[in-house]
């Protein structure tokens, strides 16, 4: 059984995004962190688009929904690891229609992450475009942040497989115990830290599907000799944002069967801050 000194040396930061459901009253001032609405965006920014297959088998060329916006100013002091550009805003985008999960070379383009980092006065309220289904448009929400120390409990083996059902319940529950109190929270909508995973770790997917186009809808996986070189390279993968289901009012945004998607992105790009080639998972029940 672990216990929280193990734990601790597990630990990394992440950063909560937490959404209000009330109603906002007023604007929000220009470059603010939140959930949909109307982007904040550069004059010349072109719309994402992926062409793709959507649940009913109908390929089209569809513009990504914008799923939110964040001010790096903003969240900067809950950065304990300093990973995240200091200033600028994220933009984070994700084709709603398709909802691709990332296991083929083919959903390259489906999620899209924007870096900006001049002048926030030179940004413009940015309307969607015209082909965009009311659907795929996310109602505006505020947004604030805080710190949580963030642990990989999927891959935690905490209990000894001749554990009785009643050893199993006792030891989860203790469990539980010494993360309630080391301040982790589930379910969550957050920058950084672990993936809260559903169907398994999926880093080495990222690395053989976005860097070496392999497909993993179905196995055997065709790797060549290229498993060992995909595994060790997995480990340069970090998550940049995980995205939970979201509720409020009479809106909901869901991933599959209580999902979640996950924004992944090699450390070397994040340092030189460049997103151009994060990939998207999205794992279900």
């Amino acid at each position: 059984m672990l216990d929280k000194k193990e734990l601790e040396s597990l630990k990394r930061n992440a950063i909560l995004i937490n959404y209000f459901e009330d109603e906002i009253k007023e604007k929000l001032p220009k470059g603010s962190s939140k959930i949909g609405g109307k982007p904040d965006l550069p004059k010349n920014f072109q719309w994402y688009y992926y062409n793709g297959e959507d649940y009913k088998k109908r390929v089209v060329n569809r513009p990504l929904s914008f799923l939110m916006q964040i001010n790096c100013e903003e969240v900067h002091k809950y950065d304990k690891e300093s990973l995240l550009p200091e200033k600028g805003i994220l933009y984070f985008f994700y084709e709603l229609m398709t909802m691709t999960w990332g296991f083929s070379p083919n959903d390259r383009g489906s999620a899209r992450v924007f870096y900006y980092d001049r002048d926030i006065e030179d940004l413009v309220s940015t309307d969607f475009p015209e082909d965009m289904e009311k659907d795929c448009i996310i109602p505006e929400v505020k947004i604030d942040f805080e710190s949580m120390n963030d642990y990989p409990i999927d891959f935690l083996d905490y209990y000894d497989d001749e554990d009785s059902d009643e050893e199993i319940s006792r030891k989860e529950k203790e469990f539980e115990k010494d993360l309630e109190e080391l301040g982790y929270k589930t379910d969550t909508t957050k920058l950084l830290g672990h993936p809260e995973l559903i169907q398994g770790e999926y880093f080495e997917e990222c690395e053989g599907v976005a860097r070496k186009n392999l497909y993993y809808g179905s196995a055997p996986i065709k790797y060549g000799d290229l498993k060992d070189e995909i595994r060790e390279n997995a480990e340069n993968w970090i998550l940049l944002m995980q995205m939970s289901e979201i509720e409020f009012e009479d809106y909901g945004l869901y991933f599959g069967d209580c999902g979640k998607i996950y924004f992944n992105i090699r450390k070397e790009d994040l340092k030189n801050r460049n997103f151009d080639n994060i990939w998207l998972i999205l794992q279900c029940y």
